[in-house]
């Protein structure tokens, strides 16, 4: 089979014919991917940027084939993995758990100790078959497309921090960042009943602004705008109650300070290079920062429940649909912030 790999540090991938893989433990299942998104952690490890090298170095083995926003049909499936058949339609977490560890037992699955998460400690999805965990899987409703099920993980991963906050209906709100899960935390706000919504970004994020601003959010460009005097302005001087920055820039949290009024919170979920930033600001006005890290299953259910209801609508992001072939030029659509969701078909 035809798979996109890692072969090693450094700059790049490549379009490869793979071992189709089989499965070694009676609770795997093999599926057939239909679509794979590309997330912005694979095109971290696409770059290989020498500021995040420790980081992506400890994240990685190689070789390896990328991709974990999997949706897909199940071809084969094990013994034990008794509450699935073949032919089920699923979507996949990088890596349910282990489901006995001390984290697994506290329900804190995204925390595993011994996690392999496929796209970089195991094999991922893009390629015509992954094989994973059957604790990995979710079972998807025909009325939600293969495509849309490939935006089920990054919609998890906003709605996660939603479920670490304490956003309330009517409340203020920033987001900095308008990528794919900036734009979904968008949706998520609004559906959630948000007062004011403004979406950060900087010069190069035109595009992805005009699709904050399709989604009733207050876009601004942070390298033009005065951003602060107007989000001060439209709270009366108070600033808003949330900033979800899901940039990982280097300023996200400094201008996150700025932005939030006394007590209010931080939700960082963006992860980037490591930097500094002054916390006395964040102890005079009692903010609390918050990180949030991946999903939890209750979290998948909903997020699946979300689209197929329709009450969150992910196709504004779904901007790229491309063979497997293409996977190259799906990166560097990315890389040049051309597209939001870039998702494979294999």
């Amino acid at each position: 089979m035809l798979a996109f790999v890692k072969k090693k540090a450094g700059f790049g991938g490549e379009l490869l014919k793979w071992l189709e893989p089989s499965i070694q433990n009676p609770n795997e299942v093999l599926i057939e991917v239909k679509a794979c998104g590309i997330c912005g952690s694979d095109v971290h490890f696409y770059e290989w940027p020498e500021e995040m090298e420790a980081q992506l170095s400890k994240a990685i083995t190689f070789p390896r084939v990328l991709g974990h926003e999997v949706a897909g049909i199940l071809r084969e499936v094990g013994s034990q993995a008794k509450d699935f058949k073949v032919g089920d339609q699923v979507v996949c977490e990088t890596w349910g758990g282990c489901g006995l560890c001390y984290y697994c037992r506290l329900g804190r699955f995204n925390h595993c100790l011994y996690q392999k998460r496929i796209g970089q400690k195991a094999d991922g999805g893009m390629a015509k078959y992954v094989v994973v965990p059957s604790l990995s899987l979710y079972k998807i409703p025909e009325n939600l497309s293969f495509n849309e099920g490939a935006v089920v993980e990054p919609l998890g991963v906003a709605l996660h921090a939603f479920e670490r906050c304490h956003f309330k209906a009517g409340d203020d709100m920033v987001i900095i960042g308008p990528g794919p899960i900036g734009l979904l935390g968008a949706m998520i706000a609004q559906a959630m009943g948000v007062g004011k919504l403004f979406v950060l970004g900087l010069d190069v994020d035109a595009d992805r602004l005009q699709v904050a601003s399709s989604l009733g959010a207050k876009s601004l460009d942070i390298t033009r705008d005065d951003y602060q005097g107007i989000i001060l302005g439209a709270t009366e001087g108070k600033g808003v109650d949330l900033v979800l920055d899901v940039s990982g820039g280097k300023d996200s949290i400094p201008i996150a300070l700025k932005l939030i009024k006394q007590g209010g919170e931080i939700l960082e979920v963006g992860i980037g290079p490591v930097f500094p930033f002054d916390y006395v600001e964040l102890v005079r006005k009692e903010a609390i920062l918050i990180g949030s890290y991946r999903r939890l299953p209750s979290t998948w259910m909903r997020a699946i429940n979300l689209i197929a209801s329709k009450k969150v609508d992910v196709r504004p992001v779904m901007t790229h649909l491309l063979p497997l072939e293409k996977t190259r030029e799906g990166f560097e659509t990315l890389r040049q912030r051309k597209g939001l969701k870039v998702i494979l078909n294999p």
